[in-house]
């Protein structure tokens, strides 16, 4: 898993020390949803670079990143960002992560709650068992083919203009980072077996320990449904914060980005009090 850090690298992990010391601020670690990519955060990776470690990260066979020969599956996503994030020595960080980053996100609370001190879910796939949209239980989503297809053999310029046109209320600058992101994608990624439902990711939040802000689309519009956030209420208590999106769709960041900018910072300020 490659990483993009605010400010480098180096700084980054200077930072991440000072965090396991238990001093300065919360470090933040981004994760991106399926077939985005580390370029996928323009207005998120400067608004924290300088003020904290900021990093974000590459899943495998995304953003260039080597895709290897195995199932792809969510515990395998966190694994990876769990070497990453000792690597650079961010933990424990406020984990933010979008569709796919999201239940790599909870899955690295789960496996590995020494590296996060919260969570920042993004209308995760939080999937169910039926094999709706998917070719077979816990498979393939039956997107991905027909979305790798389409930008093979096209420039980077020739993707942003089909994501202009699609998207007309993202701003230039998060057209041209999902553009570079589409463009980098392993077409392999929709060969090899995949596992989306290595847990009840709804259920498995009774096991979370950190807080919780959940941000979801309007009804309709995303994954996550009205049952699913109230029974996160039911099992988080007063560790969830729930901010709805009554009229952004799955790309929460992209279609309303202050108020999800603003719901980061309340994360944020949170996770640095608690230290």
């Amino acid at each position: 898993m490659s990483a993009v850090a605010g400010g480098g690298a180096r700084a980054g992990a200077e930072g991440g020390a000072a965090a396991r010391r238990g001093a300065g601020p919360v470090p933040v670690v981004l994760l991106h949803g399926l077939t985005d990519a580390s370029t996928c955060w323009p207005t998120v990776l400067p608004r924290y670079a300088g003020t904290r470690p900021v990093v974000a990260l590459d899943a495998r066979g995304h953003g260039g990143t080597p895709l290897p020969d195995e199932p792809f599956t969510v515990a395998a996503l966190a694994a990876d960002a769990a070497a990453a994030v000792r690597a650079l020595d961010l933990g424990p960080a406020l984990v933010v992560g979008h569709s796919m980053g999201g239940v790599t996100a909870e899955e690295l609370a789960l496996a590995a709650p020494d590296l996060v001190a919260g969570l920042v879910l993004e209308d995760p796939a939080w999937r169910t068992a039926e094999p709706e949209g998917v070719d077979g239980p816990g498979g393939l989503p039956d997107w991905l083919a027909p979305a790798i297809a389409a930008v093979q053999g096209r420039t980077v310029e020739q993707i942003a203009a089909q994501g202009r046109a699609d998207n007309p209320r993202w701003s230039e600058e998060e057209v041209l980072g999902w553009a570079e992101a589409k463009a980098r994608v392993d077409p392999r990624l929709a060969d090899v077996p995949h596992d989306w439902l290595g847990r009840d990711w709804v259920e498995a939040l009774a096991d979370v320990r950190v807080p919780v802000t959940l941000l979801t689309a309007g009804p309709g519009l995303g994954v996550v449904t009205d049952r699913q956030a109230a029974r996160a209420a039911e099992l988080l208590g007063d560790r969830l914060t729930h901010v709805a999106f009554p009229e952004a769709g799955h790309n929460i960041r992209r279609e309303a980005s202050d108020e999800y900018l603003a719901a980061v910072d309340d994360a944020v300020a949170r996770a640095d009090a608690a230290r």
